[in-house]
């Protein structure tokens, strides 16, 4: 059996991330798991192809209730609010005429979008799903709409490997040797293992 020394920082962070390997939940998957940030985005789909959205021109675009609303608050002024109010809000083309016609928004359309997640490509891996879940609380304003995903990494030998010797190997503290004494003036001719 081989020894290694590692400082008492990173022997506490390998306890506790043994800790967590073998206690979390692998979210249906085969070991060995791994996590990734999965993300969830509106795609551009052809007409009658998805669902409808009004694209301000901005490269975000709004479901009809939120655009409204949008509309309502920072874009109508006291010039546009009578005609506002005649406009009906539960059609989606009347609302994009509005933003078009009285606002001059020319880039208003109606567009239709699907879902489609994907996992993120900018953070790579992580091996526990805490490490995952603290990322997307810390950045998850980079991602649209992000939760953690779990993935086998199916005949990664290297990955199992280190994820089964991070599971396994013993983290018990070693205790020092007892150190033999022999002092005659307070054991007489006993010699004592002090530890």
């Amino acid at each position: 059996m081989k020894i290694i020394q590692i400082s008492d920082e990173d022997y506490e962070f390998l306890k506790d991330l043994q800790h967590e390997l073998n206690t979390q939940t692998n979210d249906g998957n085969a070991d060995p798991v791994y996590w990734g940030v999965m993300e969830t985005k509106e795609v551009g789909v052809p007409d009658g192809c998805g669902d409808q959205r009004i694209y301000f021109g901005d490269g975000g675009t709004e479901e009809l209730e939120s655009a409204v609303a949008y509309i309502a608050e920072y874009v109508v002024d006291d010039d546009s609010i009578e005609k506002w109010n005649d406009v009906d809000k539960t059609d989606m083309k009347a609302v994009v005429r509005f933003c078009r016609d009285v606002l001059g928004m020319s880039g208003v359309r109606i567009v239709d979008v699907e879902k489609r997640s994907e996992i993120s490509r900018m953070t790579g891996a992580f091996i526990t799903k805490r490490a995952c879940k603290k990322y997307i609380e810390h950045y998850g304003y980079n991602h649209c709409r992000p939760h953690t995903y779990a993935m086998t990494a199916y005949r990664n030998f290297e990955l199992g490997q280190l994820l089964k010797i991070l599971k396994t190997m013993n983290l018990k503290e070693q205790e020092s040797e007892p150190r033999r004494v022999d002092d005659s003036s307070v054991c007489g001719e006993y010699e004592e293992y002090v530890g």
